[in-house]
């Protein structure tokens, strides 16, 4: 019997050659071991791929949806649902969709004493929030008729303000704190609609990626602001202010005839540590049809810049980031038509402002490039105007309704091989045509040979797709957008060109009148230099921007 040789309890050295077989040391090695692990299969290693796309594109999603602050935290065990809000946990057995959270997590904040309390008094006299509730009720009954199911609603203006409170809490809570104070300002009828407004402006920051910290309320020596928002990625410090219109604090005020210029002369004069940001709320009902600019914003804009260049006890007033919102949900609370609005202007910041004309389009990239995490907050705030139905980013329309199997790259399916069979073939890419209501799809069969199928897409399948089309076939696809101004295209080519090596930048630019100067530019210079020209070299072919 041949004898076994006996296995060395050596440690590989760093400077030994490497066991795993590479030809490196094995302190060059990543993967140095003592046993040469066994290859993965071809085959697992695909369907690792794939569930990595996936769970990419469902964090992409979730973002989207949710914004960048905490995700939710949730999870589901034995038909109870638990719900993290920073280091408190809730649960619940009734919990099918976050709506349903949100609904009894306001209760919890308010407290159901107090609610029960404004509940027994007449419908007049009830606190705003318990008038919502009241119509939200109303509104269940009307459409959730089987208990234990999901019921989809139109979403009326009570439906929106409850919601949007609940999630404003929500994310205050989660990411920073929900102060004592503030829970009894929001009790009290009189102070309810200033810390409602302020609630909001922090949620706003909070999913726009901005740290927020409160101020020192108790601190009387001085004025302050309501808070400071430190944005996550620059690093960069804002003084935040909120200031709500109520439509009683001054008589001959409405919707058509309004006054912002006050509240903003009164948020000037705070004293602030950092560079300012004011939110001021207008608070009329919105008139305006279909997709018509709300003649208010127009009046808006107008009043404020009526202050510009003014002084106060010989000082110039400072200059600010503003965002002018409208919120009308509680002007139509049993209306489906009421719309949020938002406008951003720079108070004596002329390259915040927008209609300011820049002399080039490199020009207002660099101004944009300045006022970037203005310019993130200005999107955000539009993109995440919604309050999600699920808990971790899906579409709605696949999350609750009846929709057929969804169609998902890397997954196998039944299709006509053009030779009146169906056979198993592979979806490895797909498009989804909106005017035929059509998924187009490129699959792969086991023979090797790829054919196009479609399929119809419902109406839901078709909203589930407008939500979030670049991952609507569960992996991340690139979606082709319309550049709609001269600086959406100038976007577009330096977001193709921004790596292009600098020889192959020079190469397409050899022709032009100033080669010599452009050889000593870096490589990120030339790309911008190359996507303003290819820009404005597209801009003078199909007329963008003129007109």
């Amino acid at each position: 019997m041949k004898k076994k040789k006996a296995m060395s309890r050596r440690k590989v050295g760093r400077n030994d050659p490497c066991p795993c077989g590479c030809g490196r040391k094995s302190k060059r090695c990543l993967g140095a071991s003592e046993t040469r692990p066994n290859p993965i299969p071809p085959d697992v290693m695909e369907k690792a791929r794939e569930m990595l796309a996936r769970q990419e594109a469902l964090e992409l999603q979730r973002r989207n949806q949710q914004g960048l602050g905490k995700p939710i935290i949730t999870a589901e065990l034995n038909g109870t649902r638990f719900i993290a809000v920073a280091n408190r946990l809730y649960y619940s057995d009734k919990w099918r969709t976050f709506h349903d959270f949100l609904n009894e997590y306001i209760k919890i904040v308010l407290g159901k004493e107090w609610g029960n309390k404004e509940l027994r008094k007449p419908l007049d006299e009830r606190h705003p929030v318990c008038v919502w509730y009241y119509h939200m009720c109303r509104l269940q009954q009307q459409f959730a008729r089987e208990h234990e199911k999901i019921h989809s609603a139109p979403m009326t203006g009570a439906a929106a303000a409850w919601l949007h409170l609940g999630y404003d809490l929500y994310s205050l809570a989660h990411n920073a704190e929900v102060r004592d104070k503030l829970v009894n300002r929001l009790k009290n009828p009189d102070g309810f609609r200033g810390a409602r407004y302020e609630v909001y402006v922090a949620a706003a920051l909070i999913r726009a990626g901005f740290q927020i910290e409160f101020e020192n309320e108790d601190d009387g020596s001085t004025t302050h602001c309501e808070f400071t928002a430190t944005h996550s990625e620059s690093g960069r410090k804002y003084s935040v202010e909120a200031k709500q219109r109520n439509p009683g604090d001054h008589t001959g005020e409405s919707a058509g005839n309004f006054r912002l210029g006050r509240r903003l002369h009164k948020a000037l004069r705070k004293a602030a540590n950092y560079p300012r940001v004011i939110f001021i709320d207008i608070n009329v009902p919105d008139t305006a049809a279909g997709s018509d600019a709300p003649a208010f914003l127009r009046k808006a804009l107008t009043d404020i810049r009526r202050f510009e260049g003014r002084e106060v006890n010989g000082q110039p007033l400072p200059p600010a980031y503003l965002f002018v919102t409208n919120r009308p949900f509680e002007h139509d609370l049993e209306g489906t038509d009421s719309r949020p609005s938002l406008l951003a202007e720079g108070f004596q910041i002329p390259d915040f402002k927008g209609d300011h004309l820049f002399p080039s389009l490199r020009a207002a990239y660099e101004a944009r490039k300045a006022h970037t995490d203005m310019h993130q907050l200005f999107a955000s705030m539009r993109e995440h105007a919604d309050v999600p139905s699920t808990f971790h980013g899906e579409a709605p329309e696949f999350a609750f309704g009846d929709t057929p199997p969804r169609l998902l790259i890397g997954e196998n399916y039944l299709v006509p091989d053009g030779e009146g069979h169906e056979v198993p073939g592979k979806l490895v890419s797909a498009i989804v045509d909106t005017a035929r209501s059509l998924a187009v799809g490129v699959y792969s069969l086991e023979s090797g040979r790829s054919i196009i199928s479609t399929n119809p897409l419902s109406e839901a399948e078709l909203a589930a797709y407008k939500r979030h089309p670049e991952t609507f076939f569960g992996v991340i696809q690139p979606v082709s957008r319309r550049a709609d101004t001269p600086l959406e295209l100038f976007d577009f080519f330096h977001e193709t060109y921004r790596h292009t090596p600098r020889e192959r930048l020079l190469e397409f630019l050899q022709n032009a009148p100033d080669i010599e100067w452009l050889r000593g530019q870096t490589q990120q210079e030339l790309a911008l230099i190359y996507a303003e020209r290819s820009a404005y070299a597209a801009i003078a072919e199909t007329g963008l921007g003129k007109g």
